[in-house]
């Protein structure tokens, strides 16, 4: 297969998708219960549009203003680009966020009148599913609905995202009893997991959120308001960089993460085809099982292997890279040489020097841009009685401006010879789901080993994680495009060998189709025809500096801000304690980050 050549029948269609049978929570036809009324969405618009979203018309159809294209007499002091030799691209940037599901983020992204020809996306707007309690407490899908801001930060607190905990979700299974009372016992084995030949039914989110919620709350049982939010997602108008750029080119509505978990290994699955048979990012080790497993090559190796470039871009106010850390046995040696800031990628973008591949990470420690649910102690009175969440910040719209830029960059790359917006394809996607809910069941998968053993907690990883958001920017992609190839975290992988002659890393990655099923134009869209893209206003945030105010050192650090640090640690201070606050962050990474990772050239 040539470069950028299209598999063999993809399952691709513009507007829409073919019908997909969703075993799973109940369902019922219709529209999707929502508590936001045509009012308040309307308020909900004209709030956001005051604070600087631009580019959406509150009487407008939901389509219209959001997807419409910047009009083709548009920026006319570009020439055109010269289109490639064929259809597809030479350059992959890939970013990465954490912790969404496809429907949180993209489930209402269509709605039915929308769609044109009779066919389906598979999301959520023509239908609806329910989640009962073994106690018969319900909740619905829904739009999420309350104050801008609060909004934002949904859901909270952060769910479960461990694998029990995504069995709970996948198989409504709690196995032992006591995993129902983390707040009162260990989670025991068999760790929620399923009975041999059980098919996901997608009908636990509501369980386990409730389950989670009691362990943070020391056994308090949350009431409707807090644990509805399981249900919940976002609706294009609250998201509009994401629904711009998905309704301007491609959506892949099968993209499924790697393993049914939480972070380190669905991260390490994406560059390096498995997990080193780990399904926690600490458990039964520590984070001195990642350092100590054995060096596992990445696609970064192959890369380097075969004479091609690339990068991975960080920001440089958190010193040091999570995937050089996470994969430091085998990129350590490049940390100084293949490592750079965002200052670096939008000057790479600009100049035309962007490599063969390039990886983007988003801020995980300080004023993270990541769009992880919230992490922290949930208590009640600290504003008149109103519960709140003392945790790491965290906002969708600063993930939303980051975005932006990144695609603003890519549309903007004009030069002639290197790198630009015609031959560079960006991949937008999630390494989880993070525990908010998604009505496809995952597949089963390929192991990445021949000889298949139980892993961590007895997973035989022979089925896939839930769906993640996933969107491919192409300027050989039609807008409104919706792909049905089912991909998972090995795709990339299976992408950037199929482009340069790379051999698989394992098992799971061979068997991968790629993202060539959104390559479905002969001639490409010149970039001046893309959609434009309107961040929203980002609040400020008290944990914007790397070195915190003292009011602020002692706020809790997220999940993946722990992690990273203690991976950190576990590289080259296994005796210190893994932070727990800003303050502590801050004296770690002076400590022992600063000028491991290269900046700039």
């Amino acid at each position: 297969m040539t470069q950028g050549e299209q598999e063999s029948e993809p399952v691709t269609e513009t507007i829409g998708a073919t019908d997909a049978e969703s075993a799973g929570p109940a369902e019922t036809t219709g529209p999707p219960e929502t508590t936001t009324s045509a009012t308040s969405r309307r308020a909900f618009l004209a709030s956001t549009i005051a604070a600087g979203i631009g580019g959406i018309g509150v009487g407008a159809a939901v389509g219209a203003g959001i997807t419409s294209a910047v009009d083709d007499t548009a920026e006319t002091r570009f020439d055109a680009l010269d289109p490639r030799s064929e259809p597809g691209f030479d350059h992959v940037v890939t970013v990465m966020f954490e912790n969404r599901s496809f429907d949180n983020i993209l489930g209402m992204l269509y709605t039915a009148d929308e769609i044109e020809g009779g066919v389906v996306f598979d999301g959520l707007a023509d239908k609806s599913f329910t989640n009962t309690a073994p106690d018969g407490r319900t909740a619905t899908t829904h739009v999420y609905s309350g104050e801008t801001d609060e909004i934002m930060r949904h859901p909270q607190p952060d769910p479960g995202e461990h694998y029990p905990h995504v069995n709970t979700q996948l198989f409504g299974v709690i196995d032992p009893p006591t995993n129902a009372e983390l707040f009162a016992h260990e989670i025991a084995e068999p760790f929620n997991a399923p009975a041999p030949g059980q098919e996901p039914d997608m009908s636990g989110f509501l369980t386990d959120y409730i389950v989670n919620f009691r362990e943070l709350k020391d056994g308090a049982e949350p009431v409707e308001e807090d644990y509805r939010v399981a249900m919940g997602g976002f609706s294009p108008e609250m998201l509009p960089v994401f629904s711009t750029i998905a309704r301007g080119f491609a959506v892949f509505d099968r993209w499924f993460s790697g393993a049914p978990t939480q972070t380190f290994p669905n991260r390490t699955f994406f560059h390096a085809s498995t997990s080193h048979g780990f399904v926690t990012n600490k458990n039964h080790g520590g984070y001195d099982k990642w350092i100590d497993a054995p060096a596992a090559p990445t696609v970064f190796n192959r890369l380097q292997d075969a004479g091609l470039s690339w990068r991975v871009y960080y920001d440089a106010q958190q010193m040091v890279s999570f995937t050089g850390v996470l994969h430091a046995s085998v990129l350590q040696p490049f940390w100084k040489s293949n490592f750079r800031s965002m200052e670096q990628f939008h000057d790479d973008a600009a100049k035309g020097h962007l490599p063969a591949y390039s990886f983007i990470e988003p801020r995980m420690i300080f004023n993270h841009n990541d769009m992880h649910p919230p992490w922290g102690t949930l208590r009640e009175g600290e504003f008149g009685g109103e519960k709140v969440y003392n945790s790491a910040l965290s906002d969708v719209r600063a993930g939303e401006a980051l975005l932006h830029s990144i695609y603003s960059s890519i549309r903007g790359s004009r030069n002639e010879t290197g790198s630009n917006a015609l031959n560079t394809a960006l991949l937008i996607t999630f390494d989880e789901h993070g525990g908010t809910f998604d009505h496809v069941p995952p597949p089963t998968a390929v192991p990445p080993t021949r000889q298949v053993v139980e892993g961590e907690m007895g997973f035989r990883f022979d089925r896939l994680g839930p769906r993640v958001p996933s969107i491919l920017v192409s300027a050989y992609t039609d807008e409104q495009t919706v792909v049905h190839d089912q991909l998972h975290h090995g795709s990339l992988i299976a992408t950037l060998n199929r482009l340069h002659g790379l051999a698989p890393l394992t098992r799971r990655d061979a068997e991968a189709n790629t993202v060539f099923g959104a390559i479905n134009r002969s001639s490409p869209r010149q970039p001046y025809t893309w959609p434009t893209t309107h961040p929203q206003f980002v609040p400020s945030n008290p944990e914007s500096v790397p070195a915190p105010m003292h009011e602020h050192k002692h706020r809790p650090l997220s999940t993946p801000a722990r992690g990273l640090l203690g991976l950190l640690l576990a590289r080259f201070a296994p005796e210190v304690p893994v932070p727990e606050t800003f303050g502590e962050a801050y004296e770690v990474l002076v400590a022992h980050g600063e000028g491991l990772f290269g900046t700039r050239d």
